[in-house]
């Protein structure tokens, strides 16, 4: 399963930077009104500000819980994402090959392994800046890619794009590229692998046993 983890030029992804970028992410789901308002550059400013007044104020007290950090990851991170989207993007052909079930259970696991994944990074967080740079938008405007360089301590500006479409009126994410490297686009190689190798409800399962061994050893250090 760690090949799952792999992107595709053989470098692996920085958690706790990626968690920040995913972070960022919960600004994406607004009415249009706001976003008219506002603008999805002003609106991830603020929820950044928001996120980094959180952490700023009780920074130990996500330290050492993996049961805290998996709800705020779910209450931060999960009501902002088109999940579904996500999860077509990232199996490509073989979503249109997969059954109603097999989707939606693959869509449930992933999410699981994605909000796991990153939940074990929040501890880490300290300080960064978004510096935003011209947004690209579609022709019909229901598309936008948001533009920018995530500023962190003792380190190169990073640069950062946030793939947002309106999904029943919100913006909501369905991608995040870092220097070039796509989120849906590493997984799509990895699960893809396994798909060939071992069948969609192959992966589902090995998805389903990792998720399960996580929440085992989250139990066992809470007893």
């Amino acid at each position: 399963m760690s090949s799952m983890l792999t992107v595709t030029n053989g470098r692996r992804f920085n958690y706790p930077r990626w968690l920040l970028l995913l972070l960022t992410l919960i600004s994406l789901h607004f009415s249009v009104a706001m976003a008219d308002e506002a603008g999805p550059e002003q609106i991830i400013q603020q929820i950044s500000e928001r996120l980094r007044t959180v952490f700023n104020s009780d920074p130990e007290h996500f330290q050492g819980d993996p049961a805290q950090l998996a709800r705020l990851a779910n209450e931060v991170l999960v009501p902002h994402i088109d999940f579904a989207k996500v999860s077509s993007l990232v199996l490509g052909k073989y979503w249109l090959q997969a059954t109603p079930d097999q989707r939606e259970a693959f869509r449930k696991q992933f999410q699981q392994l994605l909000v796991r994944t990153y939940s074990t990074a929040f501890s880490e967080l300290k300080s960064w800046e978004i510096r935003f740079l011209p947004t690209r938008n579609s022709s019909g405007g229901s598309d936008v890619a948001v533009r920018t360089h995530l500023l962190l301590p003792q380190t190169a500006p990073i640069e950062v794009l946030y793939q947002m479409h309106l999904k029943e009126g919100s913006w909501m994410a369905y991608d995040v590229k870092i220097d070039g490297i796509s989120l849906v686009t590493n997984y799509r190689t990895s699960f893809g692998r396994e798909v060939k190798n071992i069948g969609m409800d192959g992966l589902i399962r090995k998805i389903t046993q990792l998720n399960e061994a996580r929440m085992q050893d989250q139990e066992i250090k809470n007893s």
